[in-house]
């Protein structure tokens, strides 16, 4: 939006709506003073932003204070492309890199990693950290639609997971600390994979999720079948 005013005889444009602030813009505002706002979002010096009075800054920026809610893309692109509507059929790698992003990041900051993980073309880390790099200059709210619909598909996924029986133990086995094994978390679970399928772990990580989600449900009707056949067994010896 044209604001009238100029600086150095540069007229200063406010953005009036969300499509207008890019993603890493919006990161680097939510801390920011009024001088840092204006800066950050119109490129001036931040040495002449911080000369200008308050009350002037706070006029200036009025129409970024009343931006009002996100309206969110049912349909967004990220860096010209759609974002994936089926993510279980993604490398399983990509499930793990967004699961170890919330120990890291929080926010919006993990939307915009976790969209980079699920729209870089690869699955290693300078994939989705160039990816990101890239994301930051995306329109914010093309970012965190993208954010809601992958967030949408792994909540439905999580439902899957939970759907899951849980692994039964002997007093036996706890006793001599099985649950031990539960510290190594992700690592445990693609070892087993990889040692029933006779594979490397990189081989694992490549999978589908939907591919580990049908092996880890096989895996525990299994595991509760051959216990059951076990302690009928042993009541007819």
């Amino acid at each position: 939006m044209k604001t009238g005013v100029t600086i150095n005889d540069q007229p200063i444009d406010i953005p009036t709506t969300w499509d207008e602030i890019t993603f890493g813009q919006f990161l680097r505002m939510k801390d920011a003073t009024d001088a840092e706002a204006l800066s950050i979002l119109t490129g001036i010096d931040l040495e002449l932003c911080q000369q200008i009075k308050p009350e002037i800054l706070a006029a200036i920026l009025s129409p970024v204070s009343e931006l009002g809610e996100v309206q969110f893309n049912d349909e967004p692109t990220i860096l010209n492309k759609e974002v994936p509507t089926s993510i279980g059929k993604l490398e399983f790698s990509r499930k793990v890199n967004c699961d170890n992003l919330a120990r890291k990041y929080e926010d919006e900051e993990m939307v915009g990693r976790m969209v980079a993980v699920y729209c870089a073309e690869g699955t290693e880390d300078e994939d989705i950290e160039a990816t990101y790099e890239l994301i930051l200059n995306e329109p914010f709210t093309s970012v965190v639609s993208a954010g809601k619909l992958i967030s949408d598909q792994l909540i439905e996924l999580k439902k899957s997971e939970d759907k899951i029986r849980p692994p039964e133990y002997e007093n036996e086995e706890l006793r001599a600390g099985i649950k031990d094994f539960s510290k190594y978390g992700i690592f445990g679970l693609v070892r087993g994979i990889a040692l029933r399928h006779h594979c490397t772990l990189e081989d694992v990580y490549g999978w589908s999720y939907n591919s580990v989600l049908l092996e880890l449900k096989y895996s525990s009707d299994e595991n509760a079948y051959q216990r059951k056949l076990n302690r009928i067994m042993s009541q007819k010896k």
